[in-house]
């Protein structure tokens, strides 16, 4: 069914809902934009449908919520281009986790949540700690009943920690009473989310004065890219013919190696998928020793490199951190391996923070191949060269032929005591 956004500036504020076509064809379809102030009126045969999440609607009278989500909706689907590589990934993976949320009464809306939490990777691990799918933080994760140590995460168990993610969502609401604020809670912690609302009782969870830009974006963003994957239709102003092909489409093409590759991402294969909603422990689990950042979109007026608020004290996860862009031209990224170095060595590194170089994109996750050249003991210092690189979203591998730096070209590091968490910067000479 093809659907649209309507946007009705008027007086006080705008009025959005989205509107569901009857059996009308392609010439009566309605371009609809957010700069026209006169109200739109509906062709003959549409019907007003509002715009949700969770079954909580958006408010169509509040000027800055309007305002902001027009905002939001516009970035993100700029960025369709990943949205559709998104939505891949969570096409192999949602069938596995829809149960469950179903299983715990959880609406099906947060399964839009890891999108913005871990980019759909099992791989994904916070500088603050949260880890996984659902980026649980150590101590919510152990107690939910996950057990975490060296050698064992669960964390990094899409099984078990998809229940105790429902656990812990189910326990927001009891505390909180709105699905809306669960979400905001889920990034920035209960307690603080509960005094905001029982400070403001009758502001809504969009228009509530969170002190962190990324909070205040949370809940738009997760909105809009619901919208923007459930309902592509409706924002084909937005988006370009390709882009809403490719999100429109129900049953996405995809190879079998490629779906091999994405439940390999979760250490898993299909024999090891088709149980997940049951009971037993079968999933294998990811020993983490790397830094994975999701990116929010923040429109606060805060540019890449400007300081922003600091989370609230209480908050007990926090996944998605704007990230402090890279200095230009240079690559940051955290080892993967571990042991001693020795010359020759293979090692991998995930990119930290995204970043273009010579019209080449590297995003969060990404993994960087790379060789020790040199280790040059009477200094101290040693010598990597990049070999390729491999997407985290498509899992492509490219040659990358880029050196470690300290210093702007002036190739060497100084030699670290161990691989684990090394971070280095990676220069194009």
């Amino acid at each position: 069914m093809t659907k649209y956004l309507l946007l009705v500036a008027a007086g006080i504020g705008c009025s959005f809902t989205r509107l569901s076509a009857v059996a009308q064809p392609a010439t009566n379809f309605i371009a609809l934009h957010t700069e026209t102030s006169a109200a739109i009126k509906p062709t003959k045969g549409i019907a007003a449908e509002p715009i949700d999440f969770c079954g909580e609607n958006i408010p169509t009278t509040h000027p800055d919520i309007t305002a902001r989500w027009t905002r939001t909706l516009n970035h993100q689907a700029a960025l369709a281009g990943s949205l559709t590589l998104l939505k891949r990934r969570a096409a192999v993976v949602f069938p596995f986790i829809e149960p469950i949320l179903k299983q715990y009464r959880i609406p099906s809306d947060f399964k839009f949540l890891p999108l913005l939490e871990s980019a759909v990777t099992n791989r994904a691990v916070s500088r603050r700690g949260a880890a996984g799918f659902w980026q649980l933080m150590p101590q919510t994760a152990q107690s939910l009943g996950l057990s975490i140590s060296h050698r064992r995460d669960e964390r990094f168990n899409l099984k078990k920690a998809t229940h105790a993610a429902c656990r812990y969502l189910n326990e927001l609401y009891d505390q909180l009473g709105s699905w809306m604020l669960v979400a905001t809670a889920y990034n920035a912690g209960p307690n603080y989310i509960q005094q905001l609302s029982r400070q403001y009782p009758n502001r809504h969870p969009m228009a509530l004065p969170y002190r962190a830009p990324e909070t205040k974006a949370y809940l738009f963003q997760a909105v809009a890219v619901k919208e923007l994957l459930t309902h592509p239709q409706a924002y084909r102003d937005r988006l370009s013919t390709r882009h809403l092909a490719a999100l429109s489409e129900d049953q996405l093409p995809m190879a079998a190696a490629e779906r091999a590759d994405i439940l390999a991402s979760f250490d898993m294969n299909e024999s090891a998928m088709s149980p997940l909603t049951g009971q037993a422990d079968a999933a294998p689990a990811f020993i983490a020793d790397s830094t994975t950042n999701v990116v929010l979109l923040i429109d606060d007026g805060l540019e890449p490199g400007n300081e922003r608020e600091s989370e609230p004290a209480d908050s007990v996860h926090h996944a998605s951190e704007p990230v402090v862009a890279a200095p230009i031209n240079r690559l940051i990224t955290r080892s993967m391996s571990e042991g001693t170095l020795t010359e020759g060595q293979l090692c991998i590194f995930q990119v930290v923070q995204p970043i273009k170089i010579d019209e080449r994109s590297f995003n969060v996750g990404d993994l960087i191949h790379a060789h020790i050249d040199v280790i040059d003991a009477a200094s101290g210092r040693v010598f990597l060269h990049t070999d390729r690189l491999t997407t985290a979203l498509t899992q492509e591998t490219v040659p990358l032929k880029l050196v470690a730096t300290e210093h702007p070209h002036q190739p060497g590091v100084a030699l670290p005591t161990r691989l684990e968490n090394w971070k280095l910067e990676w220069e194009q000479l």
